[in-house]
């Protein structure tokens, strides 16, 4: 779990089993959780401190399920090797919050490719997979 500043509870559920917290914060306890502090990148855990200090639990598979700015962070830094995007028929225009925050391309040929594996309806929504090229 990513936690930047360590705001969560010390009572937290998350916290009450096996839980890794990444933060850039000064480390205290939070119920069972293992709090790892590491280096900041726009007052955010750098996205190689992260994986460098899962690598060194030998966590090589992570799920990231965060807002756009998190998912934009990882794909930025190449550390997306598959996509889970479920898509609701629905429309939200402007008051809707991007799934993916800028990523800053020069040109259209900068941005990440990913292929399509597989697209399967969930009730109304579609559950489509892709993984990078």
């Amino acid at each position: 779990m990513l936690d930047s500043r360590l705001r969560t509870p010390a009572k937290a559920k998350v916290a009450s089993g096996n839980t890794l917290i990444l933060t850039t914060a000064m480390p205290h306890a939070i119920g069972h959780a293992d709090v790892i502090t590491v280096t900041a990148s726009d007052g955010r855990p750098a996205i190689p401190a992260i994986l460098d200090a899962l690598a060194a639990r030998a966590i090589t598979s992570v799920l990231i399920e965060g807002g756009g700015r998190v998912a934009a962070s990882f794909i930025h830094a190449g550390a997306v090797d598959a996509i889970e995007w479920f898509r609701a028929p629905i429309l939200l225009g402007g008051e809707g919050r991007p799934c993916v925050a800028s990523l800053a391309l020069a040109k259209l040929a900068d941005a990440p490719k990913f292929r399509r594996l597989g697209v399967e309806p969930v009730g109304d929504d579609l559950w489509e997979r892709y993984a990078r090229v």
